[in-house]
Order: C-alpha cells, then structure tokens, then sequence
C-alpha cells in the first residue's frame, strides 16, 4: 500500500512537471519596452463579475503631467491624481500630492495568456495604492480611457 501510495505520488509529481513546462510562460519585457508600454494604457487588477466588484485602475499619463489611480466598483469609487516618473528604466518614482508621499518602486511587464481578456501583467513590487499586480492589453490604443469604460459598462 505504501509503494503504491509513493507511485502516485511520484506520478502526479512527473505530470505537473511536464504539464507546467509545456505551458507557455510569462514573457518579460525589457526595461525600455516596459517603460513604453507602461504609458497611455488602463491597467486593472481584475475584470468585474458583479456591479458591486471593487476594482483598481492605474493610468500613466505624462502628456496630463501625471497618472490616475482609482479604487472603485462599476458604479462609484474614489479616484487619486499623482505625479509620476520612470528612472534606472524599472523603476516608478510616485509623488503623492494628497499625501506628500514620494514612493520609488520596481516595476515589471510580461507578456500573458490571461486571465481573459488581458495579455500583459504589471508588477509593482512596492505599491503605494491597492495590489501589486495589474493587467493591459496589448491591442488598446485608448487614448482617454472610454474603452475602459466601455467594457465596464458592458458588464453592469
């Protein structure tokens, strides 16, 4: 019983092994395409199930002289103007008005199949507002954020 109890455990071990290496794996990009990719994109930490889901939105905007972060359901939420800059290429450097607040963060992007519809994941690693990792899409070229919108609405 015991040997066979072993078996099954090696067995199941050889199989999550070979089932994870043939899963295509995040893909990261380089610290200048990050740096690219960062600006003029919504990057939310989850697409809303419910109405009443609570979601969080960054939005990196230089050409508005900074960023929008926002802690919201579909409907209402609360919303944080701050300033921002990207320095040594992977690095944030937030200026928090409200709080005065100045946070320097490491960033990463990868390249993702998913969770549906995203394909692109930002890491904050210290993060002065909500989680740590957010999702974007590739393919938006929502310049104002109204897409985001859009889909959002779509799901009410």
């Amino acid at each position: 019983m015991r040997t066979l109890l072993v078996t099954s455990v090696v067995s199941a071990l050889a199989l999550a092994a070979c089932s994870s290496n043939s899963s295509p794996s995040p893909q990261r990009l380089s610290a200048s395409d990050a740096r690219d990719v960062l600006i003029n994109r919504n990057w939310i930490d989850r697409m809303p199930e419910t109405p009443s889901d609570r979601l969080h939105v960054y939005r990196f905007v230089p050409s508005m002289g900074g960023g929008v972060f926002q802690d919201r359901t579909l409907y209402k939420g609360m919303f944080e103007l701050f300033m921002f800059k990207v320095e040594r290429g992977d690095h944030i450097v937030f200026d928090l008005p409200e709080t005065h607040e100045k946070v320097t963060s490491q960033f990463t992007i990868e390249k993702v199949d998913g969770p549906a519809p995203f394909d692109l994941k930002l890491t904050i690693a210290s993060d002065p507002r909500g989680p740590h990792v957010y999702f974007g899409m590739q393919s938006e070229t929502d310049s104002d954020g109204h897409l985001l919108e859009q889909r959002l609405a779509a799901k009410r």
